[in-house]
């Protein structure tokens, strides 16, 4: 029998456009304060630094970058989470990154999320003059320097910056959330050791994501972790009465489509082990955006919050 506890109902978010065709301050801001207004959990902002030429039909040429999206959301907002999904730690010197972290959830106050990942993208890794094989170590090493400077409680993971003074610290006591990008068993190795969860995406199958999330679970217990770890789907969501393509996906993700009715239905039995939903909305232009925004916070949310 399982003994742990009743699960709370899961959270939702919304990727702002901060990247592509959609890309326009005033979209963002839009979305953003059109979110908070909804009653949507959370935004979230992708993260790249350039793109590829290979890669432009994917992700456009215009992609902000994350953290000073966030920062500026965070200023047009009241209540709504700030999440990254993900931030790619490799690419920004650690110090510096945990200093723009702190900041924005300092002023923000404290409504960082922080979703990493190690990268995938290795002719983004070679523009940046980052070393593409070490970026898993490189992110565990990143991880610990942010903690140790936001928290300062461990003296012997603290002590290389004990001549040095870092402030402000994060608002949230003792940091902000880390949720640890990837599909594989390394990023739950890592969400383990490093994180407070784990942030996949519907990239993986179903029978893929419900194996790991299993795998997660057992080395949470193992580790003797604390409570349940958080998990955060990154999600394409569309909301559509002609029925979708079943092998229709959305830049590579599995699409949950179809009428409010099967997308609650489906996000239900997601909410067997997803904390929190964070969706990308499919939509081709900008009425299109903000029509699917409205239909999801009137007739999906309410639904999707309850669990059967």
């Amino acid at each position: 029998m399982d003994d742990r506890p009743a699960p709370q109902a899961p959270r939702f978010g919304v990727v702002v456009p901060s990247s592509g065709d959609l890309a326009e301050p005033e979209s963002m801001v839009a979305v953003a304060r059109r979110a908070d207004e909804l009653g949507f959990d959370s935004i979230w902002a992708i993260d790249h630094i350039v793109i590829p030429a290979s890669g432009v039909y994917v992700f456009g040429e215009d992609v902000y970058d994350q953290l000073v999206v966030l920062a500026h959301l965070a200023a047009v907002t009241e209540r709504v989470r700030l999440g990254t999904s993900v931030m790619v730690v490799p690419y920004r010197h650690p110090i510096v990154a945990a200093k723009m972290l702190a900041t924005i959830d300092a002023l923000s106050g404290g409504r960082l999320i922080l979703g990493v990942g190690s990268g995938w993208l290795e002719e983004e890794f070679d523009a940046l003059g980052a070393d593409y094989p070490s970026r898993g170590a490189v992110t565990d090493e990143a991880l610990d320097t942010f903690v140790s400077l936001w928290t300062r409680r461990d003296e012997r993971r603290s002590a290389r910056f004990e001549k040095i003074r870092f402030a402000p610290t994060p608002a949230q006591d003792p940091h902000p959330p880390i949720l640890i990008g990837g599909n594989s068993r390394r990023a739950i190795r890592r969400a383990v050791e490093l994180g407070q969860g784990w942030h996949p995406t519907t990239v993986l199958s179903e029978a893929k994501l419900v194996g790991l999330v299993d795998h997660l679970r057992t080395s949470w217990e193992a580790a003797g972790r604390r409570g349940e770890p958080e998990i955060a789907l990154g999600i394409p969501v569309l909301v559509t009465e002609t029925p979708p393509d079943p092998e229709e996906t959305w830049l590579g993700a599995r699409m949950v489509a179809g009428s409010p009715e099967e997308i609650v239905a489906e996000l239900r039995k997601l909410a067997e082990f997803v904390t929190h939903f964070v969706i990308h909305v499919v939509a081709r232009n900008h009425e299109e955006l903000f029509a699917q925004l409205e239909l999801i916070a009137r007739d999906v949310l309410p639904g999707g919050r309850l669990r059967s």
